[in-house]
């Protein structure tokens, strides 16, 4: 049996041709018997909030159920290791001594001074490969700055040696390094 292409308006014409069917006199009454089981199953177990929130977010209920696993099993890792964390710093404090505390602060500020010696010496190189490419006021401002700044280095670097361990020293030698690195870093980016 080959099949013969028609045109629509002969498939319309051929439709029309067609006796009219009925439907059965007993099919309505079971969709809509069929349609008010559906319903009263539906109104019997009502629909919990991980389906509720699934069917809002459009995913299947299991893995909204699986996100919220994994997401309850990280919050919980990450307060377990806060707490750990807080719990040892609060003994690690509690063990040492004043004077042992004061040492290791120190030790931290020497640390500190040598790693900006050492950033401020590579960057001090690479602004002046680069000083042919910027603007010479801009160059020159910024020379004057760096130069003050080295001085202030110097003397913070005197009254440290002169009065030991002094805080407020210690904090505008470390101020003076940090407006130097980034001076000569800003040489470094304008030129780039």
């Amino acid at each position: 049996m080959t099949a013969q292409f028609k045109e629509p308006d002969d498939l319309e014409r051929m439709a029309r041709d067609l006796p009219p069917r009925e439907a059965p006199e007993s099919l309505w009454p079971r969709i809509e018997q069929s349609l008010r089981e559906e319903q009263r199953h539906a109104a019997e177990r009502p629909e919990g909030l991980i389906e509720r929130i699934a069917r809002a977010f459009h995913v299947p209920a299991v893995t909204l159920a699986l996100y919220a696993v994994i997401l309850l099993v990280g919050a919980g890792m990450s307060w377990y290791l806060l707490r750990e964390y807080t719990q040892r710093g609060e003994t690690v404090v509690a063990s040492q001594s004043s004077d042992d505390m004061m040492r290791d602060a120190q030790s931290d500020i020497e640390q500190a001074m040598f790693y900006y010696e050492r950033a401020i010496g590579k960057l001090t190189v690479l602004a002046e490969r680069n000083e042919g490419k910027l603007d010479p006021q801009f160059v020159a401002l910024q020379k004057d700055k760096i130069a003050l700044l080295r001085s202030s280095i110097d003397e913070c670097k005197a009254a440290l040696a002169k009065n030991g361990t002094h805080p407020e020293v210690q904090h505008y030698l470390l101020l003076a390094y940090n407006d130097l690195q980034s001076t000569l870093q800003q040489m470094v980016n304008r030129a780039n």
